[in-house]
C-alpha cells in the first residue's frame, strides 16, 4: 500500500480529500461477501476434482479504496477486528478512511507504520470580528434579554486568545421554556458562519441513552461519532437535565479538557462553545439536582429572564413581519396585519413566550388566509387570545 490517508471531521471535508476516481469500501464488502459464496466446481474433462482443493483469485487491483462513516456500521463486528486481513486480499495502492474506529486505526498503525497521514477538518473559531458582531447584533436577534448578552461576552472571551488546543467554553442556559436559549445557540452559530450541532437530551430513555454515550457496538450510533461528523463548533445539548445524574460522568473529560472517548471512538473539541440548557430557575436548583461533580465543570451559568410585555411586543410586531414575507403576493392581499398585532397586544399580559407567540400569529394568518380563500365564509375557528 503506497498511503493512508485518515480523516477527521464531517463529510463535506472529506469530499474534498478523496479523488473522483475510487472504490468505496461499501461496495468492496459487498462484493466480497458475494465471493465467498461462490461455489466452483472444476472439472478436467469427465473428472471432478476434489470439492477442498483450494481455489486462488488473482489479487484486484483498486487505486484508491475510500471509506466513509457510514460505512463501518455495514460490516460485522468480525470484520472490525480483521480489517488489515480483509484488505490483505486486495491490491490496494490508497486508502482514504473517515473517522474509523480505534480497533481499525490502531490495526492499520501496526500493519502499516510510517505511510499514515492523519488530516482533521478545520473548525472555525471564535475571532475578534464574530465577538464584536455579537455585541453589535445580539439585541436585534435576541430581544428582552440584555442581561445575557453581557454574560454572554464574558463567558466567550478566553476563545479569543491564540492558544490552539484550548478546552471548551462550557456554559449552562437556565430558566423557562421559549424565552431565547435556544435561539441564542443558534445566534452564535451562525455568528461563526456554521451550522448548529444540537441534541436532544430528553428524546434519549436511560438504556439506549448508555449506549449511545457510553459506546456500544462499532456499527451502532453513538454520541463520539455524531461528533466527530458535525460540521460546527458550537454544540447545543439543549435539556441537558433530563437524563439520569449517572450519565453525567461521560462528559467530565469533555467539560475539562475538550476530549469525549468511548469503546470506539476519540474525539477532540478544543476551542469549542458548548451550552446545555434546562428550565431550572437558579444556579442553587441546579446544584442540588446535577450534583457537584458536573455543577463545578460549568464555566458560566446564565439565566435567561422572563419576558417583558415590552419586549413580547417587539416579538409579536417581528414574527408578524417576518410570517407577512413568507406569504404570496395574493395572500397578503387579504391579510390584515394590524388586526393581528392589536389582538395579540391586548392580550399580551396572557403572553409567556416566543413559541406561544409564533403558534397564536400563525394562527391568525390561517384563519384570515382560510376564510378568504373559501370566499368570506364563517370557518366556525375562536382566536386563542
Amino acid at each position: 500500500m503506497k498511503s493512508i490517508s485518515v480523516y477527521y471531521g464531517p463529510k463535506s471535508g472529506f469530499e474534498k480529500l478523496i479523488p473522483s476516481s475510487r472504490k468505496t469500501l461499501s461496495e468492496l464488502v459487498a462484493e466480497h461477501d458475494a465471493k465467498n459464496k461462490v461455489v466452483t466446481h472444476k472439472f478436467k474433462k469427465d473428472v471432478e476434482e476434489p470439492e477442498n482443493e483450494p481455489i486462488s483469485f488473482e489479487k484486484e487491483y483498486i487505486e484508491n479504496l475510500v471509506a466513509y462513516s457510514e460505512a463501518y456500521a455495514g460490516i460485522q463486528e468480525s470484520a472490525v477486528q480483521s480489517f488489515v486481513a480483509i484488505l490483505s486480499g486486495y491490491s490496494i495502492e490508497n486508502l482514504y478512511l473517515q473517522n474509523p474506529p480505534i480497533q481499525i486505526k490502531q490495526q492499520l498503525e501496526q500493519a502499516f507504520p510510517g505511510i499514515i497521514k492523519e488530516r482533521k477538518y478545520r473548525y472555525k473559531n471564535l475571532e475578534k470580528k464574530g465577538f464584536l458582531k455579537i455585541h453589535d447584533t445580539f439585541s436585534d436577534n435576541i430581544i428582552g434579554q440584555e442581561r445575557v448578552k453581557e454574560r454572554l461576552l464574558i463567558a466567550l472571551y478566553p476563545l479569543m486568545s491564540n492558544v490552539t488546543n484550548r478546552k471548551p467554553v462550557v456554559m449552562m442556559f437556565y430558566g423557562n421554556s421559549g424565552i431565547g436559549k435556544t435561539e441564542t445557540a443558534k445566534f452564535v452559530s451562525k455568528i461563526l458562519g456554521q451550522p448548529l450541532f444540537r441534541k436532544q437530551f430528553s428524546m434519549f430513555h436511560s438504556g439506549e441513552f448508555q449506549g449511545y454515550l457510553f459506546g456500544g457496538t462499532h456499527y451502532q450510533g453513538s454520541f463520539a461519532r455524531d461528533l466527530l461528523e458535525r460540521e460546527s463548533n458550537v454544540i447545543l445539548l439543549d435539556e441537558f437535565d433530563k437524563p439520569h445524574p449517572v450519565f453525567h460522568s461521560a462528559f467530565y473529560q469533555l467539560f475539562d479538557e475538550g476530549l469525549f472517548e468511548d469503546k470506539n471512538y476519540r474525539v477532540e473539541l478544543y476551542n469549542s462553545i458548548i451550552i446545555c440548557t434546562s428550565n431550572y430557575q437558579s444556579e442553587a436548583e441546579i446544584r442540588q439536582n446535577l450534583g457537584d461533580p458536573i455543577y463545578y465543570r460549568f464555566d458560566k451559568f446564565i439565566k435567561f429572564e422572563n419576558l417583558s410585555e415590552e419586549a413580547l411586543k417587539t416579538i409579536i410586531s417581528k414574527k408578524i413581519e417576518t410570517h407577512y414575507k413568507s406569504l404570496s403576493k395574493q395572500e397578503k392581499k387579504v391579510v390584515d396585519r394590524g388586526y393581528i398585532q392589536a389582538k395579540l397586544f391586548e392580550n399580551v399580559s396572557k403572553l409567556n413566550n416566543v413559541r406561544q407567540i409564533s403558534s397564536i400569529i400563525e394562527e391568525y394568518f390561517g384563519i384570515q388566509l382560510v376564510k378568504s380563500f373559501l370566499g368570506g365564509k364563517d370557518t366556525h375557528q375562536s382566536h386563542r387570545v
